[in-house]
């Protein structure tokens, strides 16, 4: 469905105007990997379309879908800081998700948009500290068919 492929473009304009100056925001895992902090949106899913009502015409359907953000952060030896700075991450992605449930009209049939769940991996290498995060964004909508 469009419909959540329009949320996660939403989702992505948002957060790219909210992340602090330093972190790299892009649509997909394409980015500059010399930069010490990133955050781009991964895989999109439909999980579940289901259909409300039995009319003739058009027929609305309930979808809803997952969109995962992922973020890295690398830090010159020190493993609390790189978690915490994707933890400040994670907070940007929340703070995006409610600025668009407060703003649904711009995508249209867009219902609710919330994480869902996060992970958080974090290592020591010889290069320093890195910390990973994926963020599991429910979008939920409606659509006519």
């Amino acid at each position: 469905m469009a419909l959540i492929f329009d949320a996660k473009v939403a989702l992505f304009e948002t957060l790219k105007a909210t992340v602090p100056t330093g972190v790299q925001c892009t649509f997909a895992e394409t980015g500059d990997t010399a930069r010490r902090k990133s955050v781009w949106l991964g895989a999109t899913t439909d999980d579940d379309l289901a259909p409300v009502a039995m009319r003739s015409g058009a027929k609305p359907t309930n979808v809803t879908g997952y969109v995962e953000a992922h973020a890295v952060v690398t830090t010159p030896g020190n493993p609390i800081d790189a978690e915490r700075s994707v933890y400040e991450i994670r907070d940007h992605v929340k703070a995006a998700c409610a600025a668009l449930n407060a703003n649904l009209a711009s995508v249209p049939g867009l219902l609710d948009v919330r994480p869902e769940s996060a992970s958080v991996e974090s290592t020591e290498t010889t290069d320093g500290a890195y910390a990973a995060l994926t963020v599991r964004v429910r979008v939920r909508g409606r659509v006519y068919q």
